[in-house]
């Protein structure tokens, strides 16, 4: 690909995603609007239009383009101001958000048109400025100081978190601290469950990790809340073991009536729900902006962004589709052996026709929802490449298995955690020139990024050859924070586990390239919201290896289909290695485990009728079929009593109902009408190598 090549590629994907991002930022600013007029804002939303202009920002700071860049940078100020307080929500400030948000459309176009008319930016700037010199005066006496918070606490907020503290008390809800102990194991998942309950009555102000664990193996975490509920209404809510809430300030009686809660303002709202209103407030024909003239409202690029959900229903009338020619086929087959010759011969043609066109349709749905991870390694090559010379290291880049695909909106979540995590390896692992020079290793550091199928899976990796997470320094800082009384109470893999805690950082200073608040807790957070898993490795001297595991969410699959104590079963094809027949007598026991011989090797069985418990299973018969199956290194094999062939089924959600069973991954329709369960193959081999199958 030629450089001009490369180039206009570049441009285009600029387009698409600062379109995006611009659409959204309006969207948002609507909303803002309203909370102007309203005075109640929900702080999420001033949020979402702080990362959408420092996104946007970024974006156009890789590109070299400075005009949009310089805009956003004082966008983002005017943002940051009124997110943390300092300045106040009205009209003005909307007004000024509105005419950079049209400025920086105009610009974007410019941008992808090669030119275009110049954009006078003073204007825009100024206003901002004014915004931001307007503060509002500071109270004289602070009213937290009536609520008596200690210090520990005070002293451990952000600014950011201290403003929302303020804003709480300022509309009269009550602030409440509700310290809870949970176990090293699960505390991320409990965290998480915690905070989603008490968002539901309220704001989460701060997450601390506080010391005197109140369980064995365990950590506490202190949270500052601000609700209207009082404290007899709230308790019940988020009663478990190990969990206590305290409200500062003056009491309400017991029973009190708790006011109603203002309504917080959405932080999305639909255009034609929004437009009248905005009509009916400017009755007067307003100027014309200066950036309006000459913009087309025609889209920025020609990049079809395309709702998931509607993905989705096109994959389910595929499924269905494959269903009926699964029918069709069966009719076929049973007029043929009725000695229906030429009808049946007819129909089978008709099948063969449907189920070549089905195939064309099913390949074309599933390539618009799959992409190569090399688009996700692209973005992050121009991020390495401006961080490095921001930092004035040397890094080389390598990049492995860029062509393995991924669904669409996978890829789209987990492009800002692999974001941060290469930004940490930059900043926080690489070391100077100099110093790897001293160290003895090359000037110039390496990060590599490769991907790779895994059984139903795909692997993500990172790594750099820095110095290495410093354990010793994670321990320190977690004996500093109270999260450990002593470095040696644990492991150097449980260390490595503080460093995704809430708010958990080694610098000790925070640095630009790192981001604004942002933490491994919260990639894990994301990460998690994937159904993926993050594992982190460190090698002292020699560099760290984040590895992050993702489901492929392939909607229409090949599976085998199989029987065992009368009920039916799919196995995805991708993780079946072979089917054989095996003899009792071939059965040994090792460990209280059943295993047999296979090449040289040693196969553990597992039956299925014991693993799900299913009565009506008889003995084991003199020979019986053995599916061995299997994930990345690991092996097993299926005890089952009948293979009925392959099949293209369609995957469908099972509901949060049976969220909670082992080794099942959704349903499927067979041709016959008949649903059946789908196994996750990886599941099942965790819970058997845990013992806990039969």
């Amino acid at each position: 690909m030629s450089a001009e090549e490369n180039i206009a590629k570049a441009v285009k994907d600029f387009l698409a995603e600062a379109e995006e991002i611009l659409d959204q930022l309006s969207l948002d600013l609507v909303a803002l609007s309203d909370c102007a007029d309203g005075g109640e804002c929900n702080p999420d939303l001033v949020n979402s239009v702080f990362r959408a202009a420092h996104s946007l920002k970024g974006l156009a700071g890789m590109f070299g383009l400075t005009e949009i860049a310089e805009l956003g940078h004082h966008l983002e100020n005017l943002l940051d101001a009124l997110r943390l307080g300092k300045v106040e929500l009205d009209q003005g400030v909307v007004s000024a958000l509105f005419e950079s948000t049209e400025l920086l459309t105009a610009l974007v176009r410019n941008a992808g048109q090669g030119g275009g008319e110049p954009v006078d930016l003073t204007g825009a700037m100024e206003r901002i400025n004014d915004c931001l010199t307007n503060k509002p005066k500071a109270a004289k006496d602070s009213p937290l100081a009536a609520l008596n918070i200690p210090e520990r606490v005070l002293g451990s907020m952000t600014e950011y978190e201290e403003h929302r503290l303020l804003e709480n008390v300022k509309k009269g809800r009550r602030i409440y601290s509700i310290r809870v102990s949970l176990l090293l194991t699960n505390f991320d998942s409990e965290l998480m469950e915690l905070t989603d309950q008490l968002k539901q009555v309220g704001e989460v102000i701060s997450t601390l990790p506080s010391a005197s664990s109140g369980i064995d193996a365990g950590i506490d975490f202190e949270i500052l809340f601000g609700s209207e509920l009082a404290t007899d209404e709230l308790t019940p809510l988020i009663e478990r073991d190990h969990l206590t809430v305290t409200s500062f300030g003056k009491q309400e009686k017991k029973g009190a009536p708790a006011p109603a809660a203002p309504k917080a303002a959405p932080v999305e709202a639909p255009v034609a729900a929004l437009a009248p209103a905005a009509v009916e407030s400017e009755p007067e024909p307003q100027p014309v902006n200066p950036a309006d003239q000459g913009v087309s409202a025609k889209s920025m690029s020609r990049t079809v962004r395309v709702d998931i959900g509607k993905l989705d229903l096109l994959m389910n009338i595929v499924g269905e589709l494959v269903l009926s020619h699964s029918m069709i086929a069966e009719v076929a087959a049973k007029m043929r052996r009725d000695g229906l010759i030429l009808p049946g011969q007819q129909v089978a043609k008709a099948a063969k026709g449907l189920e070549k066109k089905l195939a064309e349709l099913q390949k074309g749905v599933m390539e618009i929802r799959m992409i190569p991870v090399g688009q996700l390694f692209e973005k992050m090559t121009r991020i390495i490449r401006k961080i490095s010379r921001e930092q004035g290291k040397k890094v080389d880049l390598k990049l492995f298995g860029a062509e393995t695909e991924l669904d669409k909106l996978i890829i789209e979540d987990i492009s800002d955690p692999v974001m941060h995590i290469v930004r940490n390896a930059i900043d926080h692992g690489l070391e100077t020139p100099a110093a790897r020079l001293a160290a003895g290793k090359d000037e110039k550091g390496t990060i590599v990024l490769s991907s790779f199928q895994k059984g139903n899976h795909v692997v993500i990796q990172i790594e750099d050859d820095g110095a290495g997470i410093d354990l010793g320094r994670v321990r320190q800082k977690a004996v500093e924070r109270g999260v450990i009384g002593s470095p040696f109470e644990v492991s150097d893999k449980e260390a490595l586990e503080f460093i995704f805690l809430p708010g958990f950082s080694t610098s000790e200073q925070v640095s630009e390239i790192s981001g604004r608040g942002v933490g491994m807790d919260v990639v894990r957070t994301n990460i998690a919201a994937l159904s993926g898993m993050i594992d982190l490795e460190t090698f002292p001297g020699r560099g760290t290896r984040v590895t992050i595991t993702l489901p492929i969410t392939l909607a229409i699959i090949k599976a085998l289909i199989i029987t065992t104590a009368g009920r039916t079963y799919a196995l995805p094809i991708t993780s079946v290695l072979e089917s054989i027949i095996v003899e009792r007598k071939e059965i040994k026991t090792v460990e209280r485990k059943e295993v047999i011989q296979l090449r040289e090797t040693t196969l553990p069985l597992l039956r299925l009728s014991d693993f799900f418990e299913l009565k009506g299973a008889g003995d084991i018969p003199d020979s019986f079929y053995v599916v061995v199956v299997g994930v990345a290194e690991k092996r097993l094999g299926l005890v089952v009593d009948d293979l009925l062939g392959q099949q293209d089924i369609v995957i469908k959600s099972i509901g949060e109902t049976f969220a909670g069973f082992k080794g099942i991954s959704g349903a499927a329709d067979l041709g016959d009408q008949r649903t059946i369960l789908v196994l996750d193959v990886g599941s099942v081999i965790s819970e058997a190598t845990r013992g806990s199958a039969g």
